[in-house]
């Protein structure tokens, strides 16, 4: 019997919140230590991207290090508003400062309230912009947007949209649109997933596997592919038991 898969109308950014980010579990833990990983060998750059954000903001906190300004992009303007609560520091705002304490854990500096605050108060000063995006879109921030990163992170997005392969592989050559010659992509998926559970409501994923990240990079004309898979068997019942984490350059020009 087929399981019914809510579209995003009925999408909760704090019942998301209170599935996912109550605490550092195993996807994010490794997503988290992916990312560090990723941007440690990059230059200083101007500006970094991260697309289908949903409610969150601790994926930015390690491209603090690398990027003068952080642009954070959404489909659903409930989620961008959960940012703006934390960014503007308003009543009710998520408490992140677990995932601060980890990312700055992974960077080699020692987690206190100090450090915390600070990490937090430069990721403010640098979410310069909150955007709205569709990537499943060719232009996935409108037909009007020329600009292009040198560094673009995507988290559980691309996938977790629709239950076609196609439609992934989609979405990924409409990322590559935004990243500039040269640059980095960072992405993260959930792998082999049919759909994931927010609350009892279900939603799509592609169930895509390591080789489906492989080749709709590659597709999309990436190369220098890194590619990790990471078990996550504590998620099982929410509908995935493993993560694929991806970092690619997109050739320059």
């Amino acid at each position: 019997m087929s399981i019914a898969l809510s579209d995003f109308t009925d999408w909760n950014a704090r019942d998301y919140l209170t599935e996912y980010y109550g605490e550092v579990m195993d996807d994010e833990r490794h997503a988290l230590a992916f990312l560090v990983e990723s941007v440690r060998g990059l230059p200083r750059i101007a500006r970094a991207l991260d697309i289908g954000c949903g409610p969150g903001v601790h994926h930015c906190f390690a491209l603090v290090a690398r990027a003068e300004e952080i642009h954070v992009a959404d489909f659903v303007t409930g989620n961008l508003d959960e940012i703006e609560r934390w960014r503007a520091r308003r009543p009710g705002a998520h408490d992140w400062s677990p995932f601060t304490a980890e990312t700055l854990a992974l960077e080699g500096v020692a987690p206190s309230a100090e450090t915390i605050a600070c990490r937090e108060d430069q990721t403010r000063a640098r979410l310069t912009l909150l955007l709205a995006a569709d990537v499943r879109a060719a232009d996935p921030m409108g037909p009007g947007w020329r600009a292009r990163y040198p560094l673009v992170t995507s988290h559980y997005c691309a996938e977790a949209i629709s239950t076609d392969k196609a439609v992934f592989r989609s979405n990924v050559a409409n990322l590559a649109s935004l990243v500039e010659p040269g640059g980095t992509l960072v992405l993260s998926t959930c792998g082999a997933a049919d759909c994931y559970k927010v609350g009892e409501r279900r939603f799509p994923c592609s169930g895509v596997t390591a080789n489906d990240v492989l080749s709709a990079l590659v597709a999309a004309g990436f190369r220098n592919v890194d590619l990790r898979v990471r078990s996550t068997p504590s998620h099982t019942a929410q509908g995935y038991a493993s993560v694929i984490f991806a970092r690619a350059t997109r050739p320059g020009e």
